[in-house]
Protein backbone atom coordinates (compact mmCIF):
# COMPACT_ATOMS: atom_id res chain seq x y z
CA UNK A 1 0.00 0.00 0.00
CA UNK A 2 1.27 3.60 -0.41
CA UNK A 3 3.13 4.86 2.45
CA UNK A 4 1.60 7.25 5.53
CA UNK A 5 3.62 9.21 7.70
CA UNK A 6 6.94 9.10 5.87
CA UNK A 7 9.36 11.46 4.61
CA UNK A 8 9.72 10.91 0.89
CA UNK A 9 12.39 12.73 -1.44
CA UNK A 10 11.93 13.25 -5.02
CA UNK A 11 14.77 13.90 -7.31
CA UNK A 12 14.64 15.34 -10.90
CA UNK A 13 17.75 17.06 -11.98
CA UNK A 14 16.40 19.93 -14.46
CA UNK A 15 12.41 21.20 -13.95
CA UNK A 16 12.64 23.52 -16.53
CA UNK A 17 9.68 22.13 -19.07
CA UNK A 18 6.49 20.85 -18.85
CA UNK A 19 7.30 17.41 -20.43
CA UNK A 20 5.32 15.41 -19.69
CA UNK A 21 7.81 12.91 -17.95
CA UNK A 22 8.46 15.86 -15.06
CA UNK A 23 4.47 16.61 -15.23
CA UNK A 24 4.64 13.13 -13.87
CA UNK A 25 6.69 13.56 -11.07
CA UNK A 26 4.78 16.15 -9.83
CA UNK A 27 1.83 14.17 -9.85
CA UNK A 28 3.50 11.48 -8.14
CA UNK A 29 4.80 14.08 -5.56
CA UNK A 30 1.73 16.00 -4.94
CA UNK A 31 -0.34 12.56 -4.46
CA UNK A 32 1.96 10.95 -2.13
CA UNK A 33 1.92 14.57 -0.38
CA UNK A 34 -1.56 13.81 1.02
CA UNK A 35 -0.51 11.69 3.56
CA UNK A 36 3.65 12.17 3.58
CA UNK A 37 6.20 14.70 3.89
CA UNK A 38 7.22 15.26 0.43
CA UNK A 39 10.69 17.08 -0.60
CA UNK A 40 11.20 18.20 -4.20
CA UNK A 41 14.51 18.15 -5.27
CA UNK A 42 15.98 19.72 -8.36
CA UNK A 43 19.37 21.72 -9.22
CA UNK A 44 17.44 23.97 -11.40
CA UNK A 45 13.40 25.01 -12.41
CA UNK A 46 11.52 27.29 -13.95
CA UNK A 47 9.85 28.94 -11.17
CA UNK A 48 7.51 31.54 -13.87
CA UNK A 49 6.20 27.57 -14.96
CA UNK A 50 6.40 25.90 -11.77
CA UNK A 51 6.08 28.21 -9.19
CA UNK A 52 1.95 26.98 -8.64
CA UNK A 53 2.93 23.04 -8.95
CA UNK A 54 4.93 22.27 -6.04
CA UNK A 55 7.96 23.76 -3.86
CA UNK A 56 11.13 22.67 -4.84
CA UNK A 57 14.59 22.43 -2.93
CA UNK A 58 17.53 23.47 -4.83
CA UNK A 59 20.76 22.58 -4.54
CA UNK A 60 22.77 23.74 -7.59
CA UNK A 61 24.63 21.25 -9.14
CA UNK A 62 26.03 20.08 -5.55
CA UNK A 63 25.37 15.92 -5.34
CA UNK A 64 26.92 15.80 -2.38
CA UNK A 65 24.91 18.50 -0.64
CA UNK A 66 21.84 16.73 -1.90
CA UNK A 67 23.13 13.53 -1.03
CA UNK A 68 23.68 15.03 2.60
CA UNK A 69 20.16 16.47 2.50
CA UNK A 70 17.98 13.29 1.85
CA UNK A 71 19.67 11.05 4.26
CA UNK A 72 16.59 11.20 6.76
CA UNK A 73 13.99 10.44 4.03
CA UNK A 74 12.23 6.95 4.11
CA UNK A 75 11.95 6.49 0.81
CA UNK A 76 14.10 8.08 -2.29
CA UNK A 77 12.58 8.38 -6.08
CA UNK A 78 14.75 9.50 -8.73
CA UNK A 79 13.40 10.21 -12.60
CA UNK A 80 17.09 11.16 -14.58
CA UNK A 81 20.87 10.84 -14.80
CA UNK A 82 22.61 11.82 -12.38
CA UNK A 83 20.22 11.21 -9.22
CA UNK A 84 21.02 7.72 -9.04
CA UNK A 85 24.43 8.95 -8.19
CA UNK A 86 23.41 11.04 -5.56
CA UNK A 87 21.08 8.75 -3.73
CA UNK A 88 23.73 6.04 -3.78
CA UNK A 89 26.53 8.31 -2.58
CA UNK A 90 23.81 9.60 0.42
CA UNK A 91 23.91 5.59 0.94
CA UNK A 92 27.39 5.37 1.13
CA UNK A 93 28.63 8.24 2.78
CA UNK A 94 25.83 9.42 5.32
CA UNK A 95 24.03 5.55 5.89
CA UNK A 96 20.86 6.20 4.22
CA UNK A 97 18.33 4.02 5.33
CA UNK A 98 15.55 4.91 2.69
CA UNK A 99 14.25 2.72 0.03
CA UNK A 100 15.32 3.35 -3.43
CA UNK A 101 13.20 3.45 -6.30
CA UNK A 102 14.44 4.61 -10.04
CA UNK A 103 11.15 5.31 -12.20
CA UNK A 104 12.51 4.99 -15.97
CA UNK A 105 10.51 6.79 -18.31
CA UNK A 106 13.03 6.23 -21.62
CA UNK A 107 15.65 3.88 -22.73
CA UNK A 108 19.09 4.86 -21.48
CA UNK A 109 20.74 6.38 -24.31
CA UNK A 110 24.11 5.93 -23.27
CA UNK A 111 23.93 2.56 -23.33
CA UNK A 112 23.96 2.83 -27.42
CA UNK A 113 26.15 1.99 -30.20
CA UNK A 114 28.30 5.44 -29.62
CA UNK A 115 30.64 5.73 -26.64
CA UNK A 116 33.24 7.46 -25.27
CA UNK A 117 35.82 7.49 -22.09
CA UNK A 118 32.73 9.43 -20.02
CA UNK A 119 30.30 7.16 -21.07
CA UNK A 120 31.84 3.86 -20.05
CA UNK A 121 32.72 4.94 -16.97
CA UNK A 122 29.03 6.14 -16.38
CA UNK A 123 28.01 2.93 -17.22
CA UNK A 124 30.58 1.00 -14.82
CA UNK A 125 29.00 2.89 -12.12
CA UNK A 126 26.09 2.41 -12.35
CA UNK A 127 25.55 -1.01 -12.80
CA UNK A 128 27.80 -1.09 -9.24
CA UNK A 129 25.16 1.88 -8.19
CA UNK A 130 21.80 -1.06 -9.37
CA UNK A 131 22.75 -3.16 -6.72
CA UNK A 132 21.85 -0.52 -4.39
CA UNK A 133 18.41 0.44 -5.34
CA UNK A 134 15.58 -1.66 -3.95
CA UNK A 135 13.14 -1.34 -6.86
CA UNK A 136 13.65 -0.48 -10.43
CA UNK A 137 10.54 0.57 -12.35
CA UNK A 138 9.41 1.60 -16.06
CA UNK A 139 6.94 3.47 -18.30
CA UNK A 140 5.75 0.15 -20.18
CA UNK A 141 7.01 -3.43 -21.05
CA UNK A 142 8.78 -2.84 -23.89
CA UNK A 143 11.02 -0.91 -21.57
CA UNK A 144 10.69 -3.31 -18.92
CA UNK A 145 12.53 -5.82 -21.22
CA UNK A 146 15.23 -3.25 -22.10
CA UNK A 147 16.53 -2.75 -18.47
CA UNK A 148 16.63 -6.40 -17.90
CA UNK A 149 18.88 -6.64 -20.92
CA UNK A 150 21.20 -3.69 -19.64
CA UNK A 151 21.01 -4.02 -15.95
CA UNK A 152 20.16 -8.09 -15.20
CA UNK A 153 17.16 -6.59 -12.79
CA UNK A 154 13.59 -6.45 -13.31
CA UNK A 155 11.57 -3.66 -12.78
CA UNK A 156 7.51 -3.53 -11.87
CA UNK A 157 5.86 -1.13 -14.47
CA UNK A 158 4.15 1.72 -14.37
CA UNK A 159 2.37 3.58 -17.13
CA UNK A 160 1.50 7.23 -16.93
CA UNK A 161 -1.22 8.20 -16.10
CA UNK A 162 -3.65 10.60 -18.72
CA UNK A 163 -4.34 13.86 -17.34
CA UNK A 164 -7.72 14.71 -16.09
CA UNK A 165 -8.29 17.44 -18.51
CA UNK A 166 -8.14 14.61 -21.45
CA UNK A 167 -10.52 12.79 -19.76
CA UNK A 168 -13.21 16.01 -18.66
CA UNK A 169 -14.78 16.89 -21.97
CA UNK A 170 -18.07 16.04 -23.19
CA UNK A 171 -18.70 13.76 -26.15
CA UNK A 172 -18.46 15.70 -29.59
CA UNK A 173 -19.40 14.52 -33.60
CA UNK A 174 -16.12 14.48 -34.95
CA UNK A 175 -16.18 16.71 -38.45
CA UNK A 176 -15.02 13.71 -41.13
CA UNK A 177 -15.19 17.31 -43.35
CA UNK A 178 -11.62 18.70 -41.47
CA UNK A 179 -8.95 16.90 -43.55
CA UNK A 180 -6.19 18.26 -40.88
CA UNK A 181 -3.73 16.14 -39.31
CA UNK A 182 -2.05 17.14 -36.57
CA UNK A 183 1.51 16.05 -34.43
CA UNK A 184 2.73 17.96 -31.32
CA UNK A 185 4.91 16.97 -28.60
CA UNK A 186 8.35 17.16 -27.68
CA UNK A 187 10.70 17.18 -30.55
CA UNK A 188 14.39 16.51 -31.60
CA UNK A 189 16.08 15.67 -34.58
CA UNK A 190 16.00 11.49 -33.70
CA UNK A 191 12.27 11.56 -33.34
CA UNK A 192 11.59 11.61 -37.05
CA UNK A 193 10.02 14.83 -37.32
CA UNK A 194 11.14 14.32 -41.35
CA UNK A 195 8.04 11.95 -41.70
CA UNK A 196 5.89 14.34 -40.94
CA UNK A 197 6.71 16.44 -44.10
CA UNK A 198 7.16 13.34 -46.03
CA UNK A 199 3.41 12.60 -45.80
CA UNK A 200 2.57 15.86 -46.06
CA UNK A 201 4.21 16.51 -49.25
CA UNK A 202 2.63 13.49 -50.42
CA UNK A 203 -1.04 13.96 -49.76
CA UNK A 204 -1.09 17.42 -50.14
CA UNK A 205 -1.95 16.90 -54.07
CA UNK A 206 -4.40 13.85 -53.23
CA UNK A 207 -6.43 15.07 -50.68
CA UNK A 208 -8.41 18.39 -51.05
CA UNK A 209 -7.82 21.37 -48.43
CA UNK A 210 -5.32 19.37 -46.42
CA UNK A 211 -4.03 21.02 -43.57
CA UNK A 212 -1.13 20.54 -41.11
CA UNK A 213 -0.97 21.35 -37.64
CA UNK A 214 2.30 21.03 -35.92
CA UNK A 215 3.37 21.93 -32.40
CA UNK A 216 7.17 22.06 -30.56
CA UNK A 217 10.82 22.84 -31.22
CA UNK A 218 13.10 20.96 -32.79
CA UNK A 219 16.42 21.52 -34.39
CA UNK A 220 14.96 22.15 -38.34
CA UNK A 221 12.96 24.35 -36.88
CA UNK A 222 13.89 27.65 -38.68
CA UNK A 223 14.40 25.20 -42.37
CA UNK A 224 11.05 23.86 -42.18
CA UNK A 225 9.10 27.06 -41.45
CA UNK A 226 10.90 29.08 -44.14
CA UNK A 227 10.36 26.33 -46.08
CA UNK A 228 6.23 26.73 -45.37
CA UNK A 229 6.46 30.03 -45.38
CA UNK A 230 4.02 30.59 -48.18
CA UNK A 231 2.09 27.48 -47.35
CA UNK A 232 -1.38 28.91 -45.99
CA UNK A 233 -2.00 25.04 -45.13
CA UNK A 234 0.99 24.54 -42.89
CA UNK A 235 0.72 25.81 -39.41
CA UNK A 236 3.06 25.77 -36.88
CA UNK A 237 2.10 26.25 -33.26
CA UNK A 238 3.56 27.35 -30.69
CA UNK A 239 4.02 25.82 -26.82
CA UNK A 240 0.56 25.32 -26.46
CA UNK A 241 -1.70 24.51 -23.49
CA UNK A 242 -3.55 21.45 -22.39
CA UNK A 243 -6.57 22.96 -23.73
CA UNK A 244 -5.63 23.70 -26.67
CA UNK A 245 -3.97 20.86 -27.56
CA UNK A 246 -7.48 19.26 -26.86
CA UNK A 247 -8.83 21.79 -29.04
CA UNK A 248 -6.22 21.16 -31.95
CA UNK A 249 -6.94 17.45 -31.45
CA UNK A 250 -11.05 17.76 -32.16
CA UNK A 251 -10.15 19.68 -35.46
CA UNK A 252 -7.79 16.75 -36.56
CA UNK A 253 -8.72 13.51 -38.50
CA UNK A 254 -5.22 11.87 -37.72
CA UNK A 255 -2.34 12.13 -35.23
CA UNK A 256 0.96 11.74 -36.51
CA UNK A 257 2.97 9.85 -34.65
CA UNK A 258 6.49 9.30 -35.67
CA UNK A 259 9.11 8.43 -33.40
CA UNK A 260 11.33 5.64 -33.89
CA UNK A 261 13.11 5.44 -30.13
CA UNK A 262 10.45 6.21 -27.45
CA UNK A 263 9.87 3.90 -24.83
CA UNK A 264 6.70 5.38 -24.54
CA UNK A 265 4.48 8.80 -25.63
CA UNK A 266 1.51 9.77 -23.52
CA UNK A 267 0.86 11.73 -27.02
CA UNK A 268 -0.97 8.49 -28.71
CA UNK A 269 -3.21 8.11 -25.47
CA UNK A 270 -4.15 11.76 -25.32
CA UNK A 271 -5.17 11.71 -29.31
CA UNK A 272 -6.88 8.21 -28.30
CA UNK A 273 -8.81 10.12 -25.32
CA UNK A 274 -10.11 12.46 -27.73
CA UNK A 275 -11.39 9.68 -30.72
CA UNK A 276 -8.36 11.17 -32.54
CA UNK A 277 -6.88 7.93 -34.87
CA UNK A 278 -3.33 7.67 -34.50
CA UNK A 279 -0.54 6.50 -37.16
CA UNK A 280 2.44 5.13 -35.75
CA UNK A 281 5.55 2.74 -36.63
CA UNK A 282 5.08 -0.85 -35.29
CA UNK A 283 8.08 -0.82 -33.01
CA UNK A 284 8.62 -1.30 -29.37
CA UNK A 285 6.18 -0.07 -26.65
CA UNK A 286 3.68 0.92 -29.31
CA UNK A 287 2.56 -2.71 -29.71
CA UNK A 288 1.00 -2.57 -26.41
CA UNK A 289 -1.62 -0.04 -26.93
CA UNK A 290 -2.14 -0.09 -30.42
CA UNK A 291 -3.77 -3.05 -32.36
CA UNK A 292 -3.85 -2.59 -36.00
CA UNK A 293 -7.12 -2.27 -37.49
CA UNK A 294 -9.08 -2.21 -34.10
CA UNK A 295 -8.18 1.04 -32.80
CA UNK A 296 -5.46 2.67 -34.52
CA UNK A 297 -2.56 2.12 -37.06
CA UNK A 298 1.02 0.45 -36.56
CA UNK A 299 2.86 0.13 -39.87
CA UNK A 300 6.74 -0.97 -40.58
CA UNK A 301 7.87 1.45 -43.33
CA UNK A 302 7.95 5.60 -44.51
CA UNK A 303 5.45 4.85 -47.60
CA UNK A 304 2.86 2.14 -45.21
CA UNK A 305 2.70 5.31 -42.60
CA UNK A 306 1.32 7.87 -45.21
CA UNK A 307 -1.00 5.07 -47.15
CA UNK A 308 -2.37 4.31 -43.83
CA UNK A 309 -3.21 8.26 -43.17
CA UNK A 310 -4.80 9.01 -46.45
CA UNK A 311 -6.70 5.70 -45.86
CA UNK A 312 -7.84 7.42 -42.55
CA UNK A 313 -8.62 10.62 -44.06
CA UNK A 314 -10.72 9.28 -47.27
CA UNK A 315 -12.64 6.90 -45.15
CA UNK A 316 -15.18 7.94 -42.76
CA UNK A 317 -16.35 5.19 -42.12
CA UNK A 318 -13.25 3.75 -40.93
CA UNK A 319 -12.31 6.90 -38.66
CA UNK A 320 -15.49 6.10 -37.68
CA UNK A 321 -14.68 2.48 -36.62
CA UNK A 322 -11.04 3.78 -34.92
CA UNK A 323 -12.61 6.58 -33.35
CA UNK A 324 -15.23 4.68 -31.48
CA UNK A 325 -12.52 1.77 -29.97
CA UNK A 326 -10.14 4.73 -28.82
CA UNK A 327 -11.82 5.08 -25.38
CA UNK A 328 -11.74 1.08 -25.16
CA UNK A 329 -7.82 1.65 -24.96
CA UNK A 330 -7.35 5.42 -22.56
CA UNK A 331 -9.02 3.76 -19.24
CA UNK A 332 -6.39 1.55 -18.27
CA UNK A 333 -4.61 5.78 -18.00
CA UNK A 334 -6.89 6.82 -15.58
CA UNK A 335 -6.10 7.40 -11.89
CA UNK A 336 -7.32 4.18 -10.23
CA UNK A 337 -5.10 1.92 -12.01
CA UNK A 338 -2.17 4.03 -11.32
CA UNK A 339 -2.75 4.18 -7.82
CA UNK A 340 -3.59 0.24 -7.92
CA UNK A 341 0.05 -0.23 -9.38
CA UNK A 342 1.52 2.70 -7.17
CA UNK A 343 0.42 0.47 -4.08
CA UNK A 344 1.82 -2.91 -5.37
CA UNK A 345 5.87 -0.56 -6.10
CA UNK A 346 5.25 0.09 -2.33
Amino acid sequence: MIPKNKIISVLHPNVNNKWWAINMMIYLSNLLKKENIVEFYTFSYNEEIFSKDITFKINCFNKIKTAYSIRNSDYIIIWNSPMQFVWVLSKILFFSKAKLIWWHHHYPWYYGKNTNVFILIKRLLEKVSIWYIDTLVSNSYYLKSSLKDIYNVDSKVLYPILDKDFTNHTIWNIDITSKTIFTYGRRVKWKNIEQVFQTYESLKNQVTWLKLNIWWIWEELHFYKDKYKDDINVSFLWLLDKLSIINYLKKSLVCLFTSKIDSFWMTIIEAMSIWVPVVAFDIHWAKEIIKDWQNWFLVKTDSDFTLKVLEILNDSNLQKTLSKNALKITTDFGESNFIKNLEDIF
